[in-house]
């Protein structure tokens, strides 16, 4: 297994890891859960860094954007994510969630999870995404089921 740690984070600070890497060719890439808060940041905490938008759009970006920082770190691309999984505190306002998630994945379509939830763990955080890629198993094939 690979640890994979972005931003130039000392692995003691957390308790998990960003990412991590397993296998080799094809390779699993877990990805722990994204929020808005930068992916790296400072522990103890500081408020400052970790003020977050007010609106589930402009958070889901952050997440999304916290995704590709981990999936860049690995060697992976956004197209190789096969499961998502995403914790909303706001299920009423899933459209935003939905609006920057296809603006994230374009036509790439991977499994997801989509799950209501009463909070999550800091001050503010509307939205939580983790996801699952594996690397270097062939392009993608698409079958009708029906």
């Amino acid at each position: 297994m690979t640890t994979i740690i972005t931003g130039g984070a000392d692995p003691n600070e957390m308790p998990f890891s960003i990412a991590v890497s397993t296998g080799a060719n094809p390779r699993t890439v877990q990805i722990s859960g994204a929020t808005a808060f930068p992916l790296v940041h400072k522990h103890p905490h500081d408020e400052d860094e970790l003020r977050v938008p007010a609106g589930l759009y402009d958070q889901t970006v952050r997440a999304l954007h916290n995704l590709r920082i981990a999936l860049d770190a690995a060697d992976a691309a956004v197209t190789d994510i096969v499961k998502v999984v995403i914790y909303n505190t706001r299920m009423d306002q899933q459209d935003e969630v939905n609006r920057a998630y296809v603006e994230f994945f374009g036509d790439h379509r991977p499994a997801r999870t989509h799950v209501g939830v009463n909070a999550l763990v800091g001050t503010g955080l509307l939205i939580e995404i983790d996801a699952t890629a594996v690397v270097g198993d062939g392009p993608l094939e698409t079958r009708d089921l029906f």
